[in-house]
């Protein structure tokens, strides 16, 4: 009967690794029902776990995991605690967990494994560390990154000694530790784990492998954080390289690559070199996808970026109008494409001063975002903070002070009665109702904006300055020029020591 299950087993096998997928399963499952008919439960386990491999291989998770379980069951049951085979099957149901995304499940096998290694090799042995490398992944996984640390210092240490400083599978935990930086928000501490990981990993591998990509993902991003703006471009032009040559240079993700590029360059100042990618990036996206798609749009919104920095403002217009219009076609005037397009739009016009123009796009955006957001969320208050600034501009009073009443209300209810964004509100309703001659209630909103940001900001902070020298012309326009004089001078006083 043995003979039988072996049969199907090595013929199984042969299949699989011939890429017969579907024959293989089945000698496996032949196998494995022969086995069982034998009643040799360690040949059971073999089958089990062959049948298993198959599926985890070809992603059938949830196929995989009963027959990685009985096989663990069975060995458990049967063989000493560190026996190869008990090894084989807690590796199998750890990955299993991992790449299923099943992170707590993975961590009890995973400490298992480890705890062996330790044990039948000692705690400075590389398998060790690899064991402990895993386990730290695992915690990373669930966000218990500073066990996670421990682990990868830990890990770290030992391949070190073990293989040398630049050894590849140093440059990979390099890489790991500073992930967990990274998620911590501790990017001074990353950015030179990920430097030392990219050339360990260069020079052993190929400074043209595959698996720098991440490393370059994550050193340019890190770069950004810090404000390294020219080492990013530099990382990011080596991931565009890497991506041409691995996917051919129309591909999307070769795409993703100019455009965080050309962003790069922006925050260099290099708008000629931002400009000349995005329009790569616009040329293989509109053959791809046509000029009228809400990709291609995302990307006119960029070249206009580049032109609105670069003080083109009238290129920038008419791309970014160009970009709301697709993105209106495509996507809808209420999607979330048309709403970037129309916050570019007022924020270009707004911060040129263009209040009348920029006026209609924040009262679309304030409705827009009113009715999927509701008035109290931060980025409708946003809309409301910029249209009211453009009704003081274009001295619509009237309407300014309708919309600050409203957003006084909202941020007293929601901050409190002594926040700073209710002493602004505050504040510019006193400067209204001080230019409509309304000075009593004024006086009342200057006084009370005036203690609020004391409390809060400080009393030498420049907004209490403003809302002081906003107090003095009340005072002055009132005949109280003894007093208008002493805030004027305070507030002087408080802005020149800010400066």
């Amino acid at each position: 009967m043995s003979k039988d299950w072996e049969k199907f087993f090595e013929q199984g096998i042969q299949a699989f690794e011939a890429d017969r997928l579907e024959q293989a399963e089945s000698l496996f499952k032949a196998a494995l029902a022969a086995a069982e008919d034998s009643e040799n439960q360690l040949d059971v386990a073999i089958c089990s776990e062959k049948l298993g491999e198959l599926y985890f291989e070809t992603q059938r998770y949830r196929e995989a995991e009963p027959c990685f379980k009985r096989t663990l069951a069975i060995r458990d049951g049967m063989l000493k605690p560190h026996d190869d085979l008990v090894v084989a099957a807690l590796n199998n149901l750890s990955a299993l967990y991992f790449f299923e995304g099943n992170h707590e499940l993975a961590e009890e096998p995973c400490k298992r494994l480890t705890e062996i290694y330790e044990q039948v090799l000692g705690p400075e042995n590389p398998e060790v560390a690899t064991s402990v490398n895993n386990l730290a992944l695992i915690y990373a996984a669930q966000d218990k990154n500073r066990q996670a640390e421990e682990l990868f210092k830990r890990a770290l240490s030992v391949k070190e000694k073990a293989l040398g400083r630049s050894h590849p599978e140093v440059g990979d935990i390099l890489h790991n530790l500073a992930n967990v930086y990274l998620t911590l928000e501790r990017y001074e501490e990353a950015e030179p784990l990920l430097t030392e990981a990219l050339i360990i990993l260069s020079d052993t591998i190929g400074d043209d492998h595959v698996d720098l990509v991440p490393v370059l993902v994550n050193l340019a991003a890190v770069s950004q954080a810090n404000g390294h703006h020219k080492n990013s471009s530099a990382h990011l032009e080596k991931l565009l390289s890497l991506k041409e040559i691995t996917l051919g240079p129309n591909h999307p993700e070769v795409v993703a690559c100019i455009t965080n590029l050309a962003g790069s360059y922006i925050y260099e100042g290099r708008f000629t070199e931002a400009e000349r990618l995005y329009k790569r990036a616009l040329s293989i996206r509109e053959r791809a996808l046509g000029r009228q798609s809400p990709e291609v749009a995302e990307i006119l919104a960029s070249i206009a970026f580049v032109h609105q920095s670069d003080n083109k403002y009238l290129l920038a217009e008419n791309l970014y109008k160009e970009a709301l219009t697709i993105s209106e076609t495509a996507r809808g005037p209420e999607s979330p494409e048309a709403e970037a397009r129309l916050w570019d739009l007022a924020c270009l016009y707004h911060n040129h001063n263009r209040y009348q123009k920029a006026e209609p796009y924040w009262k679309r955006l304030m409705d827009l975002r009113e009715r999927k957001l509701g008035m109290a969320h931060p980025d409708t208050q946003a809309c409301i903070d910029s249209l009211i600034i453009c009704y003081l501009q274009l001295t619509k009073y009237k309407e300014a002070e309708a919309l600050l009443k409203q957003l006084t209300e909202l941020r007293e209810m929601n901050l409190g009665l002594d926040h700073p964004d209710v002493a602004a509100c505050l504040h510019y309703l006193a400067e209204i109702m001080r230019a409509d001659g309304r000075y009593e209630l004024a006086e009342k909103n200057y006084k009370r904006a005036i203690d609020i940001r004391t409390k809060c900001l400080g009393p030498n902070h420049p907004d209490v300055a403003h809302s002081l020298d906003g107090y003095a012309n009340l005072l002055a326009a009132t005949y109280r020029e003894a007093e208008a004089e002493h805030m004027r001078t305070c507030a002087k006083a408080i802005l020149k020591a800010s400066v």
